[in-house]
């Protein structure tokens, strides 16, 4: 409903208890049992004994009393920058001023305001309205107009009741956002929340230490106070100042309206649903959840906990049973555990059973031996299964296999990939090796009703148990298959097969240890169940979600239903209609997945995988995934043509140019270079991505080693990479102090952060020339490895030549380890110049009209000059061929050197 304020305009505050969301689930006793832990261990700083809180509701009683007590003893002792961060998050709340009345509303990005859906319904009713900043006493207020046609994503009311929608930024640059937080684990009963509004369309407002959650639902909270109920949109905080609730309604409890209970949102419910839109495909929501802080003790990245009407709606779904298709190629995972070679008759008849009425193509196999594969083979024979397996014989019992339908499927072991990686897979932490068992590689066609699918099937058992030894195994585990699959797919055998991996990885889809794997840019998870939704596939005491399918983004999974549902993978859930399915055949129940063939597949159209975009955005990544690539790349120079392949270099210079033209004139071969260079840079590398890309590979010499640009000076790979990332850290530290205080943005304090954590590399176009934009500034073709201090000493000068210059006429300043100077405006490298001329012509052609003051700063002649004098050398060949795989695009100075003279620049 609309309230009148003191002026006589309407405000949005929904008051009344029929606004209370619909559709209220309480959490389940687990769920809020695992909620109180949490809490408990941020408020009350305990280590909870996992196992003595297992179904213990008294254990949760009593530690809930105590929660409340500490916050009520508490309450007036607060941390001293309490007050000062709730001034600093009241700056990000605005009021919102429609055509139908007044609401609030908050910053949650640089330009994306946030209100409920009831005070911005559409883009329509968006498009009239404006938000004001510093409404408030003493402010000075900031009117901005929306713009829905750049951002709007809405929740109806039904649902979750919120908007997001994009503003002008023009006065409120130094605003600092309000983060949206992936945990559903920032709040619980009896703790206070703090609102920043504008109630009844005043000035903004706040309501301290004056609001007790009463209820902890999965889409809201409830807060009682003895005021009047919040305003639409409003902000709730928790007394970290964490964001955790949109505040959307309240009624009074008593007659004399002088109790009220509010109604808030959970912003773990809001994140949850951008997950859920994200993972359809929208673009907009793809966006805000790149940038989400914080992860979800349930999930993490892949949070999906709290959706709408339907907390699984984006679980997998759990069937009684499967059987395969012949419209699909059926892939599974299953630990069938200790199927060694003394297991009795009788369970190799049930396993058979069960294989031979799922009618599998392939079903990739954890904890077997090849004994009992054997009797497997011969009793599935006998049910008319024609079924065979390929078997990775690892040290130890209990190793892995795939078993396959002869009639429709080839496998093939493909041991050459251990060998290949064989040094990788053997890494070792604390001196244990990161695999208890290596993983099995096999290359499958599936082929049914004249259809072929292949795909490269990988088969894991990862350390088990949760103690930290257990899991950093499981980590650099993790980071090791992720450094071996982005390989594979630079390969021409694999660039464009999709490759499959599943197993037992023995730990959640939110956990650290696995997050290298999972969270790479080029695959997906397809289980995204919380344990706690009651979707599990490890059926044990645990009761735990521990088994997982990650696949590249090219592969076409297809729909598995039942009973009305559909996803894109499925949990055998044989165990429900067998009751002793667990002491007769196994703990673990199988995981499947479907690869589509024909592209006529109605159901095809209702995948919620999004396709690949045709430019993909790297990121960086960790310093131990670094360390690996600087490893395997390492071992490839011990190969044949390891360093630089000739051979095919010139076959790949012979396709890429194919569609230019060298014979046209100067202006033509400029313009259809740059378009070609243009199409085909399909990947865009941040910053930091590069920096690891050059460490780790481009910049590597055909010793290992890798050399400064401008002095030529050797240095340590490794020291490299360790240092990148301490000055990375250190870097993020200091802006963040800067932006607690306010200052991260004032004139100076950027060339200040730049000088004090500089980088070992080198823009041979320096960033300020283009102000540092993307994807200029991670383009690999113009960055270099080179000491910093060579680095800040060339600084963002112009290159000059000093043998053609008057020393007389200007004062010169010479430093021999990294070069000339003059002054500010003059810069002549020690070393480097064929190269450094050469990427800087490659920019002029990839770029053009990105440097300012081109004229002024590039001297073409120059550069031409140093390209004739300094031939190309096998460094940079390799570097061009390396960055060809990795970005797409080639430079074409470094290809045909000749071709400098006929281009008009």
């Amino acid at each position: 409903m609309f309230i009148s304020n003191e002026s006589g305009s309407k405000t949005y505050s929904l008051v009344g208890k029929r606004y209370a969301a619909a559709n209220n689930t309480p959490l389940t006793p687990d769920d809020y049992r695992d909620l109180v832990k949490r809490r408990a261990v941020s408020i009350l700083h305990i280590t909870p004994d996992e196992q003595e809180w297992q179904g213990n509701e008294e254990l949760r009683r009593e530690t809930e009393q105590l929660i409340m007590e500490k916050i009520h003893r508490d309450s007036n002792l607060l941390p001293i920058d309490f007050l000062s961060k709730g001034v600093e998050r009241a700056k990000a709340v605005c009021r919102i001023v429609t055509p139908a009345g007044l609401g609030t509303g908050f910053l949650i990005g640089r330009g994306l305001v946030m209100t409920n859906h009831h005070v911005l319904a559409s883009v329509e009713e968006a498009t009239g309205s404006q938000v004001e900043f510093g409404y408030e006493e003493n402010g000075k207020i900031v009117k901005l107009a929306l713009k829905p046609e750049e951002f709007f994503i809405t929740s109806p009311f039904e649902e979750l009741d919120f908007s997001i929608v994009a503003c002008e930024t023009a006065g409120i640059e130094d605003v600092i956002p309000v983060k949206l937080m992936r945990s559903p684990t920032t709040i619980t009963r009896g703790e206070y929340v703090n609102i920043i509004q504008h109630p009844k369309g005043r000035q903004k407002e706040i309501a301290l230490q004056d609001n007790t959650v009463s209820y902890v639902y999965e889409k809201v909270i409830h807060y009682t106070t003895d005021t009047e109920p919040g305003s639409s949109g409003a902000a709730v905080f928790n007394n970290q100042w964490q964001l955790v609730a949109l505040h959307h309604a309240g009624w009074y409890t008593d007659n004399d309206q002088q109790q009220a209970v509010n109604e808030g949102i959970r912003i773990s419910a809001i994140v949850a649903k951008l997950v859920a839109l994200a993972q359809t495909g929208d673009s907009a929501a793809l966006q805000l959840t790149q940038k989400l802080e914080g992860t979800s003790p349930y999930l993490g990245f892949y949070d999906v906990e709290g959706l709408v009407d339907n907390r699984r709606e984006l679980a997998e779904i759990e069937i009684p049973s499967f059987k395969g298709d012949k419209r699909f190629a059926d892939i599974g995972f299953w630990n069938i555990e200790n199927f060694n070679n003394s297991v009795s008759e009788q369970r190799i008849k049930d396993v058979a059973h069960l294989v031979a009425d799922m009618s599998m193509d392939t079903l990739g196999l954890v904890e077997v031996e090849r004994g009992a594969l054997d009797r497997l083979r011969q009793e599935l024979k006998n049910r008319g299964a024609a079924m065979d397996y390929v078997y990775l014989d690892a040290d130890g019992g209990q190793d892995l296999a795939v078993l396959y339908d002869t009639t429709t499927a080839n496998v093939e072991l493909r041991t050459d990939i251990n060998l290949k990686y064989g040094r990788l897979l053997r890494s070792e932490i604390n001196g244990k090796t990161a695999f208890p068992r290596e993983p099995l590689f096999a290359k499958c066609t599936v082929r049914e009703e004249g259809q072929n699918v292949e795909f490269l099937k990988i088969v894991v058992h990862l350390k088990a148990m949760r103690d930290a030894v257990s899991t950093e195994r499981r980590t650099l585990a993790a980071q090791t298959l992720s450094v071996i699959i982005e390989d594979l797919k630079r390969t021409e055998e694999f660039k464009e097969l999709p490759i499959l991996l599943g197993g037992d990885l023995n730990d959640d889809a939110g956990s650290v240890s696995l997050s290298p794997v999972m969270n790479m840019p080029s695959v997906l998870t397809l289980t995204l169940d919380d344990a706690q939704a009651g979707h599990i596939s490890y059926i044990g005491d645990h009761k735990s979600l521990i088994d997982h399918i990650i696949i590249t983004k090219d592969t076409r999974a297809g729909v598995i239903s039942f009973d009305g549902k559909q996803d894109d993978a499925g949990i055998v859930r044989f165990d429900k209609s067998m009751p002793d399915y667990a002491s007769r055949i196994s703990d673990h129940v199988p995981i499947v997945l479907r690869i589509i063939y024909k592209d006529s597949s109605t159901e095809q159209d209702n995948l919620r995988i999004p396709s690949v975009p045709s430019v993909v955005w790297a990121q960086g990544n960790t310093m131990e995934h670094a360390l690996l690539k600087l490893q395997l790349n390492r071992f490839r120079l011990e190969e044949e043509r390891g360093y630089y392949d000739a051979e095919k270099d010139k076959f790949d210079i012979v396709n890429y140019y194919r569609s230019v033209d060298l014979q046209s004139g100067g202006g033509q071969v400029f313009r259809q270079l740059h378009q070609l260079m243009l199409e085909t840079h399909n990947s865009i590398f941040s910053y930091p991505a590069s920096r690891t890309q050059l460490y780790a590979g481009v910049d590597i010499r055909e010793d290992g080693s890798l050399h400064s640009l401008y002095s030529g000076e050797k240095l340590d790979a490794e020291e490299l990479i360790r240092e990148d990332h301490r000055t990375e850290r250190l870097r993020k530290e200091f802006m963040e102090s800067l932006a607690l205080h306010g200052q991260e943005e004032e004139e100076g304090f950027q060339e200040l952060i730049d000088e004090k954590f500089g980088f070992n590399v080198e823009h041979v176009v320096p960033q300020s020339w283009f102000s540092k934009s993307s994807p200029m500034r991670g383009d690999l073709h113009h960055l270099f490895i080179c000491e910093k201090e060579c680095n800040s000493y060339r600084s963002n000068i112009p290159y000059y030549d000093f043998a053609d210059y008057n020393p007389e006429a200007y004062r010169e300043t010479v430093r021999n380890a990294c070069g000339k100077r003059g002054g500010m405006i003059r810069f002549e490298p020690e070393s480097g110049k064929g190269e450094a001329a050469r990427a800087v012509l490659y920019f002029l052609v990839r770029y053009p009209g990105k440097i300012e003051r081109q004229n002024e700063r590039i001297d073409i002649k120059l550069l031409l000059g140093w390209h004739k004098e300094h031939p190309v050398s096998l460094h940079e060949k390799h570097r061009n061929q390396l960055i060809f795989e990795l970005q797409g695009n080639r430079n074409p100075f470094i290809d045909l050197p000749e071709i400098a003279d006929q281009i008009e620049f």
